[in-house]
């Protein structure tokens, strides 16, 4: 699932390159991946990109609509202008190959003929046209992004102090902390010097510290290079993002530790590879 880096990164690129676009037709492959009337949207200006935790929104100018979309675990978002491509989201072929695919659920086409094409392999993401008033009364009561400012040392330690849940698992929360997929929980514990496993009500004011630093560390890091991408889907021009290349911890079991020289080690808890280091984390 793209987490808050890759989702960040393509919002930008979108916001980039829609602004100013006016839809000249909505295409449905599949019905259940958006919801509300498609053909609404026929002759709506984009107005701004925007993000709130995984879900981009799109804004239109002078309309009382926005559309969102959550990705979920195969979802992408390829803008194509018959020249360039921006793609965001799950990393395959649908990157750089022909479009649309089999994977293609709904292409808004704009009135110059470039396209955004919303793909998804196993169909659990979505669009949904929704009444902006009542969108955005909802975004008031989400919990805070972790490069929200209101994501302080203190609201961390608020949700930690009572849980009795592994630290990795809060941290991931997204009913409690917005953006932290497995790939920055994974590497900002490590960096933190955090295990993975321990209770998050157990953390010393000094970790929960440096736990809060680490995290935001890290979903900086993954918005300056982009985000994570498979690197068989980083190609010449630049499509993906390098934040592979810069993993601390995650996926690295069997590798040494570059700060003590031991042993990366896997576990998994919640069903998801958790990654370590067993001298340097506790």
């Amino acid at each position: 699932m793209p987490e808050l880096p890759e989702v960040e990164t393509i919002r930008r690129q979108l916001n980039s390159v829609l602004v100013g676009r006016v839809i000249r037709r909505v295409e449905v492959f599949t019905k259940k991946s958006i919801e509300g009337n498609a053909q609404d949207l026929v002759g709506w200006e984009v107005e701004r990109v925007f993000r709130k935790s995984k879900i981009i929104e799109i804004y239109f100018l002078g309309k009382e609509r926005v559309v969102i979309v959550h990705l979920k675990m195969t979802g992408q978002l390829v803008f194509d202008n018959g020249e360039d491509r921006v793609v965001g989201g799950h990393p395959t072929a649908d990157w750089v190959g022909k479009l649309p695919s089999k994977h293609t659920r709904v292409i808004i086409e704009f009135m110059d003929g470039s396209k955004l094409f919303f793909n998804d392999m196993r169909r659990f993401g979505w669009m949904k046209i929704v009444e902006k008033e009542k969108y955005e009364k909802e975004l008031r009561k989400a919990v805070p992004d972790v490069v929200d400012k209101e994501f302080s040392c203190e609201y961390l330690e608020g949700v930690f102090e009572k849980s009795k849940k592994s630290v990795k698992l809060v941290l991931m929360d997204q009913d409690k902390i917005g953006g932290v997929g497995n790939i920055y929980a994974n590497d900002a514990l490590y960096l933190a010097k955090v295990m993975p496993d321990r209770r998050a009500s157990s953390l010393t004011k000094g970790e929960l510290k440096r736990l809060w630093s680490a995290v935001r560390f890290v979903i900086g890091e993954g918005i300056k290079y982009g985000g994570a991408s498979a690197a068989n889907y980083v190609d010449s021009k630049g499509l993906g993002g390098t934040y592979q290349d810069h993993f601390l911890v995650y996926k690295k079991d069997g590798q040494e530790c570059s700060v003590c020289g031991g042993k990366i080690r896997k576990m998994r808890i919640g069903g998801r590879g958790s990654f370590y280091c067993p001298r340097c984390q506790k």
